[in-house]
């Protein structure tokens, strides 16, 4: 062989060598399984008997064969039931394990943390149930509770807006009295303070962390629900759409006796990150140890993504919780919230370490500890906190929380804090802080919201507070309960809910000849306007008025004798939304008017309606504090109609009213029907002067006018009104006209009159008008009256009467 050959060989030799290699480390990779965490943790003891074990990072399908055994029960059978997402899945042991045992499982994975594809962990032996604890009810003071005519079931806390600036963020309110004064439960405000919806929990629980998330790319409202004892709590994870029906609810897995109250979690990805607490035997305490427990739930199935227990990763030594402290329980973590940090890692606050843990997903492991005895990092001034709350990743990677002690013991005073975290240099520092004024001292709870422009929200915990603060620190708005009772969070966030149900409302007579509706809507966020609707009957009832909306409940006086009343939400374009039932308004009795007019020689007449199905009788007696100035006998007033009732005032009334301040005197008028409808009200007295004869008064009608009044009296500005009744079972639009001889005097536009109502139909005299009635003999001009409505009209010669 030539030389060249033989380095033509050797060189042949060295890429079949180099291409084997390759191939070799190829086939190895291939080879190589992918890396499965699991749940309970490899090497943890503080799993609970009714734990499910969880695969994640690999289809169900792929999970294969999983051998369980329990140091103390045996082999233990069971299925895999596959994650929603397709990565993962759970065995499902077909009994429990038994509380103190080692559990070994066996699989041909490669686990993370295992050896071979098996691993170990063991049992926490539970302490018990904790029973639930009667919640304490503030008292409600004056106005603490709000009461609505339209829905008498919901009584929510009051709320009194202190400070509200243009400069403020227009979202919607969250919040969730915790103790009462009556009611508790998740309640959602507009910007300006006013209730939209309100949902009141069963007695003795509480609601908490109400606030918009996303689920499946649509807006919903979630919140945790159930009881609570010493600082933790028992209960679900609660979402509603919004149309306000719930879609679904999240409960504790792994034998927890059900969530904690302290956070509900949702991610894009349709789970849950929710806390729980689980109180176990520890050592040699006679009272439970409150371990601390995070997990992942898929919504969809119910099952455990991720699981991880305080008492397998962090030291009892580092709460500020000591063993010797007083109490039923022993809780060295109490954690409170859970955030994704920008990495996917989650990072877990705990109140009693004045500690924030970072979690690694895959391990369990703590990457790093801030705050605590054993802190990972320096704190710069301001940077410490003590029984924080609420700590969340904002998206420049610099953490939001509510830090209740301050930073003690420099600072007593609850705040909010953001910090940056510099794990270069492994230092924390404040970049800003923010206090209320007068500085709040809060014990428990709170939280820290970054709003859409850079302002932050903020829920003052056990204080009834919650406020929001510009970028420079300064309050641009300030809510509190009126009473004592106070909020887990606040948030303020954008939000629209339309019920499927019907608006409510409630009606009732007045005692000036009009009925009292009251409209409103749970949860309807686009109302902008309410119309009443009267009729006969249920089933004939038309438009009477439209009034603006105004809070969540919108009372409006209608002027109708109509025994039935409804009203219809509309949009701001007008478009009805929906229409209420209708409301049956009850006989009644009543006067129409602010105001009577008295002569010189103490006579005056009332206006009276009867709402009722046969005629009325009607006795009225005038009062001034206890003195009877004027009693009448029974004067009748036609059934579904109206007339005048006469008084004649006392020698004492007379005098009264002759040396009352203003030329006004406010009487109680009480009236009586024999068949017992009875009405009390105040009225004004207001005299006037007339003399010589009386011009000619007469009133004829054509259709479904009336005019009752024949004498209509005028301001000396020029102002007065007409008496009249619309005797159709629709309500009359008017028109009126007043001359004198040829002159007009008066020409109004349509002016409402409720069907089978009796009002006022304000005018202004014209100046000639004033001219004329200044001019007139004995304060009497005679005029021609013409009301008009379509075809109905009311014709009638009235006597202009002028009062100072």
């Amino acid at each position: 062989m030539t030389a060249f050959a033989s380095m033509l060989a050797a060189v042949f030799v060295s890429m079949l060598a180099a291409v084997f290699v390759s191939l070799l480390m190829a086939s190895r990779a291939v080879a190589q399984p992918p890396a499965v965490s699991v749940y309970p943790l490899p090497g943890s003891i503080s799993s609970l008997p009714q734990t499910q074990i969880t695969f994640r990072g690999i289809p169900a399908s792929q999970i294969g064969s999983v051998q369980v055994a329990g140091s103390s029960t045996g082999a233990h059978g069971g299925t895999i039931q596959a994650d929603s997402d397709g990565q993962g899945g759970s065995f499902m042991p077909s009994q429990p394990f038994a509380p103190g045992e080692t559990v070994t499982v066996t699989t041909g994975l490669n686990v993370v943390g295992g050896s071979g594809g098996a691993w170990k962990f063991a049992v926490a032996v539970p302490f018990g149930t904790i029973n639930p604890m009667k919640l304490p009810m503030v008292p409600a003071g004056s106005g603490g509770v709000q009461h609505f005519h339209s829905r008498p079931d919901l009584q929510p806390a009051s709320v009194t807006v202190n400070k509200r600036s243009g400069a403020a963020y227009n979202g919607d309110i969250f919040l969730t009295p915790q103790y009462g004064p009556v009611q508790n439960g998740p309640m959602l405000l507009d910007p300006a303070g006013n209730l939209i919806w309100f949902q009141p929990v069963p007695p003795n629980q509480l609601a908490t962390d109400f606030r918009v998330q996303q689920l499946g790319g649509q807006p919903v409202l979630t919140w945790w629900q159930g009881y609570t004892n010493n600082g933790s709590g028992r209960g679900d994870g609660v979402i509603y759409n919004t149309a306000y029906q719930q879609i679904a609810t999240v409960q504790a897995a792994n034998g927890l006796q059900g969530l904690d109250l302290h956070e509900f979690l949702l991610t894009p990805q349709g789970d849950a990150w929710v806390v729980g607490v689980s109180p176990v035997h520890y050592g040699g305490m006679t009272r439970p140890l409150m371990d601390a427990v995070v997990q992942e739930i898929d919504i969809n199935t119910g099952l455990v993504l991720f699981e991880w227990h305080a008492l397998d990763h962090v030291p009892i030594t580092e709460s500020y919780f000591k063993t010797n402290a007083k109490g039923f329980v022993f809780d060295p973590y109490h954690l409170n919230s859970i955030a994704i940090d920008t990495d996917g890692n989650v990072i877990v606050s705990m109140r009693n370490t004045w500690a924030l843990y970072k979690i690694n997903v895959q391990t369990g492991a703590v990457m790093w500890t801030l705050g605590s005895n054993r802190s990972s990092f320096k704190l710069g001034a301001g940077a410490g906190t003590a029984f924080q709350h609420d700590a969340v990743v904002q998206p420049d990677g610099s953490i939001t929380m509510f830090d209740d002690g301050g930073g003690p013991p420099t600072i007593r005073a609850g705040r909010a804090v953001q910090v940056a975290v510099n794990q270069a240099n492994n230092t924390v520092s404040l970049i800003r802080q923010y206090q209320h004024t007068p500085a709040l001292d809060t014990n428990f709870e709170g939280n820290a919201q970054v709003l859409p422009g850079g302002d932050v929200f903020v829920g003052w915990g056990q204080q009834p507070y919650f406020t929001e603060f510009n970028s420079a620190g300064k309050m641009v708005f300030d809510g509190r309960f009126t009473s004592n009772t106070s909020s887990y969070r606040a948030y303020r966030m954008a939000w629209s809910g339309q019920p499927t149900g019907s608006p409510n409302v409630a009606a009732a007579p007045n005692n000036d000849a009009t009925s009292e509706v009251w409209a409103s809507w749970n949860g309807a966020t686009s109302v902008a306007s309410w119309q009443v609707l009267a009729g006969q009957s249920p089933g004939s009832l038309v438009p009477l008025m439209t009034v603006p909306k105004r809070g969540f409940e919108t009372a409006m006086a209608a002027s109708t004798g109509s025994p039935y009343l409804a009203a219809q939400a509309l949009d701001s374009g007008g478009h009805v939304l929906a229409t209420s039932s209708a409301s049956a308004v009850p006989p009644h009795i009543g006067i129409a008017g602010r105001s009577a007019f008295v002569s010189s020689t103490g006579v005056g007449g009332l206006p009276a309606v009867c709402i009722n199905s046969r005629n009325c009788h009607i006795a009225v007696t005038i009062t001034v504090g206890r003195t009877v100035i004027a009693r009448t006998g029974r004067e009748q007033v036609p059934a579904q109609g109206a007339g005048l009732i006469y008084f004649s005032l006392t020698a004492t009334g007379r005098s009264m009213l002759a040396h009352a301040g203003g030329r006004r005197l406010i009487v109680h008028m009480t009236g009586q029907d024999v068949s017992r409808l009875t009405f009390s009200r105040y009225i004004t007295l207001v005299p006037f002067s007339t003399g010589g004869a009386v011009p000619a008064r007469t009133a004829a009608q054509s259709g479904g006018l009336r005019l009752v009044g024949l004498t209509d009296f005028v301001s000396s500005g020029g102002v007065g009104g007409i008496l009249a009744e619309c005797l159709d079972t629709t309500p009359c639009h008017v028109r009126a006209s007043v001359s004198v001889g040829s002159t007009v005097v008066v020409s109004t536009g349509s002016e409402l009159l409720g069907a089978r109502g009796l009002g006022y139909l304000i005018f202004t005299l014209n100046s000639a008008g004033r001219s004329l009635l200044a001019h007139a003999r004995g304060n009497q001009l005679g005029a021609a009256v013409t009301l008009s409505d379509g075809g109905a009209t009311a014709h009638g010669q009235v006597a202009l009467v002028r009062f100072r």
